[in-house]
């Protein structure tokens, strides 16, 4: 069992608070762009030339409403020019209808802007203010403990892993199997999110999972949208956030339908689909610079992390398919020989642990394996009905 020391939540808070972002609201038209913003990088703000991040255009263009798909088209096609001139139009147009004024966000070590918002969506506290409630949090609730903190001092994102200490088992998951039940606080650059957060004690496997809004523990008294978000920054909104914690301990952190939701993915095999889609999550994100090395580390997920894959292609090729030819549709008509609970499984066990490939973006991974765990209660798995085909 992993867990945080409070020398390394010393040192981690001293490392985000030393790169905490800045802020400033400024109206829209003092924001500018000419014909070399997108090659170099840069826009204009109040006639100062400013560094931007690599996802700010992007952002931007989704506050002037513009098409999202059709900026990516202008960047990937170095259109800088005409993109420059429809983002001014649209500024200027913003401006003829009132105008208004933007929150600019910053990463100050790096001297550039990261992210673009509407003043009123930006409901993050300061990192500072995150590390106090994290005490807060500990000193009242002592059957708490902080299993992980993942951060990025470049984005400014911290996820803070809280488990309740009490283990809990689910007939149907297996007579070894036990669970912690936990939340998870997430800071990014605009927001300040609690999400719910489990951790498989078999292999510590820890899965973010949001089952859907409703009563958790089984009590209709308790009621958690498993995601929720900081409504602002007041002491009332503060105190709001602190409940919610304390409302979710009074059961045990656990989110109604999760055993449903167990039972569901243990008793479901996955889809080809489903398996293939997980594996190259995983695959896209191995850290290696050596092509060879890369290569063998991808093989080896699928080899000992998503098995099914490959011997349902081979499978395939046995009944005289051309398995590379199958669209996605096809291929969530394919069973394999996985349970979706098997695919989620590897899912976390590479987010979760040290398996000796570096993998970028864990608590996404984790995340990742929370959406397909928890798409049994939205839309189903892709053959969770599957019985259905033959009345």
């Amino acid at each position: 069992m992993r867990e945080v020391t409070q020398t390394q939540f010393d040192a981690i808070r001293e490392a985000m608070v030393s790169n905490e972002f800045a802020t400033k609201e400024v109206p829209t038209s003092a924001i500018k762009l000419d014909d070399k913003s997108f090659f170099k990088g840069e826009i204009k703000v109040g006639g100062q030339r400013v560094k931007v991040g690599p996802n700010f255009f992007v952002k931007l263009a989704g506050l002037m409403k513009m098409n999202a798909s059709l900026t990516r088209e202008f960047l990937k096609n170095e259109d800088g020019k005409l993109a420059a001139a429809l983002m001014n139009a649209l500024n200027d147009y913003r401006q003829s209808k009132g105008g208004g004024s933007v929150l600019l966000i910053a990463n100050v070590s790096t001297r550039e802007i990261v992210d673009v918002c509407d003043p009123k969506r930006y409901r993050r506290v300061t990192t500072d203010s995150l590390f106090d409630i994290t005490d807060k949090i500990m000193n009242e609730h002592p059957s708490l403990m902080i299993e992980t903190i993942d951060h990025n001092p470049y984005s400014g994102a911290v996820e803070i892993n809280f488990l309740n200490q009490n283990e809990v088992g689910f007939p149907g998951a297996g007579k070894d199997e036990f669970f912690k039940f936990g939340f998870t606080i997430m800071q990014t650059t605009r927001d300040t999110v609690i999400e719910t957060y489990n951790q498989r004690l078999v292999c510590s496997n820890g899965l973010r999972a949001s089952l859907g809004s409703g009563a958790i523990g089984g009590n209709s008294d308790i009621r958690f949208e498993e995601k929720f978000r900081l409504g602002g920054t007041g002491a009332d909104d503060m105190l709001t956030f602190l409940n919610r914690i304390g409302d979710m301990q009074k059961a045990d952190f656990i989110p109604t339908g999760f055993q449903q939701s167990l039972e569901r993915a243990v008793g479901t095999k996955a889809s080809l689909q489903e398996v293939e889609q997980a594996m190259l999550s995983v695959q896209r994100r191995v850290r290696e610079d050596d092509p060879q090395f890369k290569k063998n580390f991808i093989d080896a997920i699928e080899r000992n992390y998503f098995n099914g894959y490959s011997s349902t292609m081979a499978r395939i090729v046995q009944k005289g398919q051309d398995p590379m030819r199958l669209n996605e549709r096809q291929k969530s008509f394919i069973r394999t020989g996985m349970s979706i609970w098997d695919v989620v499984n590897s899912m976390t066990y590479l987010g979760s642990n040290n398996s000796g490939i570096e993998i970028d973006n864990k608590y996404e991974l984790k995340a990742s394996a929370g959406q397909l765990f928890a798409k049994g209660n939205a839309n189903g798995y892709d053959l969770q009905f599957a019985d259905y085909a033959t009345l």
